[in-house]
């Protein structure tokens, strides 16, 4: 398992190839099957659970770039909840739209006071934003979902579960009868 501390100043540092590195470099780490762990410097606090979402959310800027591998990886961590974590995910999305809302809020609160655009197309130009906002949170919400049910579907953990709980109750049966032979023979 590689180990990645991340510092005060928000750098990443390897430790087994002892430099900095970037998100970019944790992507390529999960795409190439290398687990990885990390741990805030200053508190020596399991933070890859965060640092995998934020992997993701880096990722899904490009969305010509799969983003299965840290999902998988998100879904194998003992003591994740998917759920939680495709929370944040949305919010760190719908929290970037909200900061570009607000910054062009002001900008054309400042083209009305400037007299080269009146109260009225601001207004419009706003509902048009909200339309293409709620259209964006729409299809963000839809790969996300795709990418998810893609991860599971590569880690099949129910698939999985049951077989080896078929297994362990065929070993249990097999356990059993060779234990009645044992007793049979000794009486």
């Amino acid at each position: 398992m590689r180990l990645i501390k991340k510092y005060k100043n928000r750098r990443l540092y390897d430790t087994e190839l002892k430099k900095t590195i970037k998100i970019e470099d944790i992507k390529r780490y999960i795409d190439d099957g290398i687990q990885i762990k990390v741990i805030d410097n200053a508190t020596n606090k399991d933070i890859t659970v965060k640092t995998m979402v934020l992997v993701l959310s880096s990722s899904a800027k490009d969305t010509k770039e799969k983003s299965d591998n840290v999902i998988v990886q998100l879904l194998l961590r003992k003591g994740v909840d998917v759920m939680d974590v495709v929370k944040k995910l949305m919010l760190a999305a719908i929290g970037a739209v909200n900061l570009s809302k607000e910054r062009v809020e002001e900008i054309l609160d400042e083209l009305v006071k400037k007299g080269e655009m009146t109260s009225g197309e601001k207004a419009e130009a706003l509902r048009k934003m909200a339309d293409k906002v709620e259209s964006s949170t729409e299809k963000v919400k839809e790969a996300v979902e795709k990418q998810v049910k893609s991860a599971i579907d590569k880690v099949n953990v129910g698939g999985r579960i049951d077989e080896i709980s078929k297994k362990v109750d065929d070993l249990a049966a097999s356990l059993e009868q060779l234990k009645k032979k044992i007793e049979k023979r000794c009486n």
